[in-house]
């Protein structure tokens, strides 16, 4: 059991190795999950959020996304973007189909909110900020959902707030790692 400990401690801390986690909270409320993480990783401002905006390769900062594409350009830093994620947590598994309308704000803040005729969520949203600081970039997300599919009742929103709080951690992480890796290629 120690060793299990251990291991998930240590886990957790490789998350953002060379980065600073302020923040990384999830709650649950009448339906609504909420996420905020506020974070710092080593990477330019400009590589973070070229990596967000990829929207046909989202699947490279966060794995359990199978498939991103974006739908519709509307204009310059204006699209429809769908993603098919995998979320399993213990036996409870299931391919989440989303579908956003992304706005690229000219301060360099991204918002996805989510088309529920389209998507399994009654509604949602996410809330990008990205700014220097020191010698990386201050990521600071903010998102909400509602699922439109059912979940286990009593343990269920325990396990989801606290995959949705690891899902944003390894997406801070691989900002970095990615970041990191292609700044030297």
């Amino acid at each position: 059991m120690r060793r299990l400990v251990l291991a998930a401690l240590l886990w957790q801390a490789s998350l953002v190795s060379a980065g600073q986690v302020f923040t990384a909270v999830a709650t649950h409320q009448s339906g609504t999950y909420f996420v905020e993480v506020d974070a710092l990783v080593g990477v330019p401002a400009e590589r973070v959020r070229a990596l967000l905006t990829d929207y046909d390769h989202l699947g490279r900062v966060n794995e359990a996304i199978e498939e991103s594409r974006v739908l519709l350009t509307r204009a310059p830093g204006d699209y429809r973007v769908r993603t098919v994620t995998l979320a399993c947590v213990f036996i409870f598994c299931k391919r989440i189909h989303q579908v956003q309308d992304v706005i690229e704000a000219a301060d360099g803040s991204i918002t996805a909110t989510v088309v529920p005729s389209q998507s399994d969520f009654r509604h949602g949203y996410a809330h990008v900020d990205l700014w220097r600081e020191g010698g990386g970039t201050r990521v600071l997300i903010r998102s909400e959902v509602e699922p439109d599919f059912w979940i286990p009742p009593i343990i269920g929103p325990w396990l989801i707030k606290r995959k949705l709080r690891l899902e944003t951690l390894e997406t801070v992480a691989n900002l970095e790692r990615i970041g990191r890796v292609d700044d030297h290629d």
